[in-house]
């Protein structure tokens, strides 16, 4: 007897679709920040005009947050996870692609974005019913 299997259609998206998962993608580019110091400060002046590591993160990290699954017990509005993952989402697009070309990212920025998904990190623990303790070398 054939039998024959049917392949299954592989579901695949481009930047991750997850929650914990693609915050997690998300903080990957954080690295990437000071890589591209170090390089800035090999170039020339001409070409440190046209270079921003700050808004070049958002550029590419905020991809990650196209298809964020919230839980939906965390969509509350006062839901404190829900009020970080808007504030995180609010910054991270403002900067993405900003369309007057003048709002360049900077460094607060940059650090209040990583603060963020700090803070999250330790929000969802805590609703996930594990007590949270800070590191002395965070």
């Amino acid at each position: 007897m054939c039998v024959l299997k049917m392949a299954r259609k592989k579901q695949t998206s481009e930047f991750g679709k997850g929650f914990v998962y693609n915050l997690i993608l998300f903080s990957k580019h954080f690295e990437r920040v000071v890589r591209e110091k170090e390089m800035l400060e090999k170039m020339d002046k001409e070409m440190k005009e046209h270079f921003n590591p700050y808004s070049n993160f958002f550029y590419t990290a905020t991809d990650h947050l196209y298809d964020l699954q919230i839980p939906k017990k965390w969509q509350r509005k006062n839901c404190k996870i829900g009020i970080l993952i808007r504030e995180l989402h609010d910054l991270c697009f403002t900067y993405r692609l900003p369309m007057d070309k003048k709002k360049e990212a900077t460094e607060k920025d940059f650090l209040k974005a990583f603060e963020l998904l700090h803070q999250l990190s330790m929000e969802i623990d805590k609703k996930l019913g594990v007590k949270v303790i800070k590191g002395d070398w965070e």
